[in-house]
């Protein structure tokens, strides 16, 4: 009789444990397109650009064809003019672009520059502050990548569009804006022409058969531009919600 108590409640559990995922799932996809409606798309639009992303973040161009282990001559040269010792060998790597996380976010922050939903002068003070403040938090792990604590990117754009913003309205597309693009030129691109990061994330006593692989804004080593354009948005959309008492109020 006991048995037969505690057998609903078991396949209850069980069915719990096999549907949590995709309602985990489910809510994150509907949030990605709720940031993007937020900025500006349409709905289906907005669904395009979530799996696009999403789809994108599995698909990497590389911008050398073979392998390199060294910098180049004219770097190593520079670097003895300046005075800076650092290794300038390295375990082979390819370097390359991800589509979801790199070139995509550019297209969607393209497509807001052109329908003018953000000020040019505004979005670069917001990329630049975020750069900086990312490049200097970057911390290179060998053999993994650019670390970011995961909240401050999102909190940095999120900031700096409510700041710099003339009117809420304006804030979440200044919030991806500079999110994205902040954290791809300070975390990415700074980090990557970095005297000693190349050496330091692809070390030669790097226990690997094969060539690592540096994608920017990918889902390799570097990471994160995806969720820190959803997340600042929702930020400071959550933020313009609160303050503005109009949460349903269309741009």
């Amino acid at each position: 009789m006991f048995e037969l108590l505690f057998l609903p409640l078991t396949v209850v559990i069980l069915l719990l444990i096999l549907v949590a995922p995709l309602i985990i799932v489910y809510l994150f996809l509907r949030l990605s397109e709720t940031a993007f409606e937020i900025v500006g798309f349409s709905h289906w639009h907005a669904t395009l650009a979530v799996f696009g992303s999403i789809l994108g973040s599995l698909v990497d161009f590389q911008l050398i064809e073979k392998p390199i282990s060294s910098y180049p001559e004219w770097y190593i040269y520079l670097l003895s003019l300046t005075g800076i010792e650092v290794p300038t060998s390295f375990h082979p790597l390819y370097l390359a672009v991800n589509l979801g996380g790199c070139i995509i976010p550019l297209i969607i922050s393209m497509h807001l520059f052109l329908r003018g939903q953000v000020s040019l002068k505004k979005a670069l003070l917001g990329m630049a502050v975020v750069a900086a403040i990312t490049y200097w938090a970057a911390q290179a792990v060998a053999g993994e990548g650019i670390v970011l604590p995961v909240w401050l990117s999102p909190l940095l754009a999120a900031a700096m569009g409510l700041l710099l913003a003339s009117g809420f309205r304006r804030a979440p597309p200044l919030a991806y804006i500079s999110g994205t693009l902040g954290t791809l030129i300070g975390a990415d691109l700074l980090s990557l022409i970095t005297p000693g990061i190349l050496p330091a994330l692809s070390p030669l006593e790097l226990h690997q058969a094969r060539p690592l692989t540096l994608s920017i804004g990918g889902a390799g080593v570097f990471d994160g531009i995806f969720l820190t354009g959803i997340i600042a948005v929702l930020f400071a959309a959550g933020i313009v919600c609160l303050l503005g008492g109009n949460c349903r109020e269309r741009r």
